[in-house]
């Protein structure tokens, strides 16, 4: 026989797991929309070798609903440009900033078109 308190942990437990399974669904879902996105207006996301994957991208984990978090230096300051729910989308507000042909010139290595192999 089961105890009750055992049923309510396990289905609690699988109520997280399903909702935190949604929620990374939606950001897949947010990523490839950022990376259309990027690609419509003819942006190029610059790659590197963070952990997010991009340049000037930035992950707080104390920011749950907008972990990644896009900065400059601007003047010898480090300076933000905002937060945002996926890597995708801070690496946009990093790429509107600086305009493909500049990219290309200041960072020839890290100019790789989305979808393009490296």
């Amino acid at each position: 026989m089961a105890v009750p308190g055992r049923l309510e942990a396990e289905r609690a437990a699988a109520d997280k797991a399903e909702k935190e399974a949604a929620e990374e669904q939606r950001r897949q879902e947010k990523a490839a929309e950022a990376r259309q996105q990027a690609q419509a207006e003819g942006l190029v996301l610059r790659v590197g070798k963070s952990k997010t994957g991009y340049v000037s991208v930035y992950h707080d984990r104390r920011c749950r609903l907008k972990p990644y978090e896009a900065k400059v230096r601007r003047g010898g300051k480090l300076v933000s440009l905002g937060f945002s729910a996926t890597a995708e989308e801070a690496a946009m507000c990093i790429a509107r900033m600086f305009p493909p042909v500049a990219q290309a010139s200041a960072y020839p290595a890290l100019h790789v078109p989305i979808g393009g192999a490296v």
